[in-house]
């Protein structure tokens, strides 16, 4: 038996799926220009939010260690991070952006506004209100995320 929630979490599966590709190709737009892809694009964000660490960043990117080096190469050789020892760990690598990487997440953002203008103008002030709260709730870590070991009762229910 189909419950109405399945019908629309199968819409919405088909609808995100859609819009997440869209997005894809608005970003490919936005950053073309600036001569990086959305994934380097994606790095130097978690970079400028605070992940400073090559593994932690292959984490959140879902990339393999090899990959985000690679990645992390092409960007330093444009000067927008750099790596460095940690002070406090000699074995551990941090990622800082340069001041040239911070004037460039500038002008990706900049790029970002302007075509991602057209797709929301669609909604109005108030739908981008609930869009972005809609967002923020669904991108919190569920109580599994927060908590790696299943709770008893969830093991019961099993």
């Amino acid at each position: 038996m189909k419950f109405a929630l399945d019908e629309t979490l199968d819409e919405l599966w088909q609808l995100s799926t859609h819009l997440v590709w869209q997005m894809r190709l608005d970003q490919q737009r936005a950053f073309a220009g600036l001569g990086v892809s959305p994934m380097q694009a994606f790095a130097l964000m978690c970079v400028s939010e605070g992940i400073d660490q090559p593994s932690g960043l292959a984490f959140v990117m879902d990339a393999s260690p090899p990959g985000v080096s690679q990645l992390l190469a092409g960007l330093e050789e444009r000067g927008l991070v750099r790596r460095e020892l940690d002070a406090n760990n000699k074995r551990k690598v941090r990622i800082l952006l340069t001041e040239e990487g911070k004037h460039f997440l500038v002008q990706m953002r900049k790029n970002w506004r302007e075509v991602s203008r057209e797709r929301y103008a669609r909604l109005s002030p108030e739908e981008i209100t609930m869009l972005t709260q809609s967002y923020r709730k669904l991108t919190e870590p569920t109580p599994l995320e927060k908590d790696p070991q299943p709770s008893e009762q969830a093991v019961n229910h099993e």
